[in-house]
């Protein structure tokens, strides 16, 4: 009997690091396709991923960017200065003259990962209490 508890909870375990990245690669999906930003390149878009870390009978699911840039899409920035780093003045297409320095106002930041974890955060625990459950 002691034997056939042991197995049953090892094929558990087992099965739980399945069912977490199953999550892991819904809730990536879901981030890419709720991503509000709009996409130049689609290289945040494409770069966005997910795994599962087990450990110490914990699993971890996570869901990240994969461009430099991502922690600004989700967080957004605050207000900075634009200066050249290379000349002496910045000049885009429509500016009436080159300046010096323009006053960036900051961005929002779209906090697509975050909405996506909390709207799912009940459906994975319920999914994890039924895995046991049986």
């Amino acid at each position: 009997m002691g034997f056939r508890a042991i197995d049953y909870i090892q094929r558990k375990a087992a099965g739980m690091y399945a069912l977490c990245d199953n999550w892991a690669n819904t809730l990536r999906d879901e981030v890419k396709i709720n991503a509000k930003w709009k996409d130049r390149t689609s290289h945040a878009r494409q770069a966005i991923h997910s795994d599962v870390e087990p450990g110490n009978n914990e699993y971890t699911i996570y869901v990240s960017h994969g461009v430099q840039y991502g922690g600004y899409l989700e967080e957004g920035t605050p207000p900075h200065i634009i200066r050249p780093k290379n000349k002496k003045a910045l000049y885009w297409k429509g500016a009436a003259h080159p300046v010096r320095q323009v006053n960036h106002p900051g961005t929002k930041g779209f906090k697509t990962i975050e909405n996506t974890m909390l709207a799912n955060k009940e459906r994975i625990k319920n999914t994890i209490i039924d895995y046991w459950s049986d």
